[in-house]
C-alpha cells in the first residue's frame, strides 16, 4: 500500500529532492516560504540564516540560497525579488546584537 500525499506535500517533496541533489552537486536552489512551512509541518525543518545575520561565511561554500518572495500584499513590488540566505554548515561567524 502507497502513502498518500497531497499535492502541497508532494510538491514540497519534490522540492526538497532537488535541493538534496543541487546541495551534493554544489549548486544554490532558490526556496519560497511556503515550501519551507509544507516541510515544516510534516516534520522537515529547514533553518536558513539571512545575510544581515551573517558576518563570516566559510572560505568555499559562499553560495547563497534565495528567498523568492511570492506573496508580498502589502507591497507588491517586493513580489519576485529574491533575498540571500545560507544554512548553518556555511557560517563561520554570526553578528551579534541585530537590530530588526
Amino acid at each position: 500500500m502507497t502513502m498518500r500525499l497531497t499535492q502541497q506535500e508532494r510538491s514540497a517533496l519534490e522540492w526538497l529532492q532537488r535541493f538534496t541533489e543541487n546541495l551534493l552537486a554544489g549548486k544554490p536552489t532558490q526556496w519560497t516560504r511556503p515550501t519551507l512551512a509544507h516541510l515544516d509541518k510534516m516534520g522537515i525543518k529547514l533553518n536558513f540564516v539571512t545575510l544581515r545575520e551573517v558576518k563570516t561565511l566559510i572560505r568555499g561554500k559562499e553560495k547563497e540560497f534565495p528567498l523568492l518572495i511570492t506573496n508580498a500584499p502589502c507591497a507588491r513590488w517586493l513580489k519576485g525579488v529574491e533575498s540571500k540566505h545560507y544554512l548553518s554548515f556555511q557560517i563561520k561567524e554570526k553578528r551579534q546584537n541585530i537590530q530588526g
